[in-house]
């Protein structure tokens, strides 16, 4: 790194001489600084100065589209957001009119399948079958035996699984392996779990928000509670 108080002592004051000497021995100083270019106060038309007010337009084009870009993104994500919120919205509204357990889990299964565009649902229950129909009744122990440590508590958990992990979750599912977000159902107590999978191993990850899963989840758990009283 260049040291402009080099051959200087620190009682020494650094005056506009030593300044100008020091950038004609380093003309290139403003290269890996084109922060400085900001506080720079250039005068216009002088042509020993139109080199630097290039450059610093330069870098000031190159901030603009870097603004520009993060705000874009800014906007996709909200429009993301928004999307999202008003199906949850709906999936919410749906699962408060539904009667029966079956009605509850065809409501479900139609709304992340063709609304999120899902490729696997299940619902799982703990519990005696009830009604006949696609829901998955087993035990708490019967998951732990396929799935091991994966369940956590209330904790929403997104990571790959393998096919006998997949095809237990997704009756049916013939790929090698997958991956999935496994959303806990507890209200007043354990009731079950709602997983939602995908071909795509790398597809459900452990550094996914999982905020909207979460509240699908709070919203069915209060629904089954009341179905299942």
């Amino acid at each position: 790194m260049t040291d402009i108080t080099v051959g200087k002592s620190k009682q020494d004051k650094l005056t506009a001489a030593d300044v100008i000497t020091f950038l004609r021995a380093h003309p290139d100083f403003f290269v890996n600084r084109a922060d400085l270019l900001f506080d720079l106060q250039l005068p216009h038309g002088h042509s020993n100065a139109s080199s630097l007010l290039e450059k610093q337009a330069s870098v000031l084009r190159t901030r603009n589209t870097e603004l520009r870009h993060k705000l874009n993104e800014l906007v996709n994500v909200a429009r993301d957001n928004d999307r999202l919120f008003n199906q949850i919205r709906k999936l919410g509204l749906a699962l408060l009119e539904t009667d029966t357990l079956v009605d509850c889990e065809a409501t479900l299964q139609r709304s992340l399948l063709e609304d999120f565009q899902l490729d696997c649902v299940s619902l799982l229950l703990f519990g005696t079958e009830r009604e006949p129909g696609n829901i998955i009744f087993t035990s708490k122990h019967e998951l732990q035996a396929i799935l091991g440590d994966l369940l956590r508590g209330e904790r929403i958990l997104c990571t790959t699984l393998r096919r006998k992990e997949m095809a237990f979750l997704f009756p049916g599912y013939e790929q090698s392996e997958g991956s999935a977000a496994l959303i806990p159902l507890n209200f007043r107590g354990e009731i079950g779990l709602l997983a939602v999978g995908s071909t795509d191993p790398s597809h459900y990850t452990s550094n996914m928000d999982t905020t909207f899963a979460s509240y699908i989840g709070e919203i069915l758990s209060r629904r089954l509670y009341h179905l299942l009283g």
